[in-house]
């Protein structure tokens, strides 16, 4: 009997739940993911997790209702930025024409992960909070990929990803206010990660399972302590 292939998405999720040790928050993840015509036919007027969006990335959306049944959540991906993926698959490797759209697609895909976990426990989540984790979620994830079977990247591919990832600011939002605080958790993530390379990988794994389980005084508590 043949098999079915694990997604991108759910390669991905597993990344992160493993990485995080999270446990399975979300089964099917693909049920919770709709493209262009589902968010015009369902979710135009649904409260969105507002982020500053990346050119690649536009219109990427986390999307929150909260109905008698509790908070629901989906992600919406453009089919463009599905098309890009299809086109440039992140596993054949990461370039100019497809870093921005799988950074995307890792951090809403991240938002809907912690989301999940934060309402099944019971736990508030702020939307700083969301965009720091993600910002972290992104860097591992990628960095995964770029690295292939070699255990760690190059030097030269780490400043091309941290280039695409925090530094170049290409990201269009209206609202100052949002970008204020995407700058915000950019400073703190990049602080975490650069702290966290000083670590023994034993104990990094271990400190990147606190950070996910810390709220988020907790969260740049650590870090503070970290870079000290």
């Amino acid at each position: 009997m043949k098999t079915r292939s694990t997604s991108l998405l759910e390669w991905v999720q597993g990344l992160l739940e493993r990485t995080y040790r999270m446990g399975a928050v979300v089964d099917d993840v693909g049920s919770f993911v709709i493209g262009d015509e589902g968010y015009r036919r369902f979710y135009s007027c649904a409260n969105e997790v507002k982020t500053a969006q990346a050119i690649a990335g536009r219109g990427a959306k986390t999307l929150v209702r909260e109905t008698e049944e509790g908070v629901r959540v989906s992600v919406y991906y453009p089919d463009n930025l599905i098309q890009c993926l299809e086109a440039h698959p992140p596993h054949r490797g990461l370039r100019d024409v497809n870093v921005d759209a799988f950074a995307t697609l890792v951090e809403e895909l991240d938002h809907l992960l912690y989301i999940a976990e934060r309402v099944l426990r019971g736990r508030p989540v702020s939307l700083f909070e969301l965009e720091l984790h993600a910002n972290v979620s992104k860097y591992l994830v990628l960095a995964r990929f770029m690295a292939g079977h070699r255990p760690r990247m190059r030097g030269g591919e780490k400043a091309w990803l941290h280039y695409h990832l925090f530094d170049k600011g290409v990201f269009q939002e209206e609202d100052p206010r949002v970008g204020a605080r995407y700058r915000d958790a950019v400073r703190w993530a990049v602080r975490f990660l650069e702290a966290t390379q000083l670590l023994e990988p034993s104990e990094r794994i271990g400190t990147l399972r606190t950070f996910h389980q810390a709220g988020v005084t907790d969260k740049l508590a650590l870090i503070e302590r970290l870079a000290a």
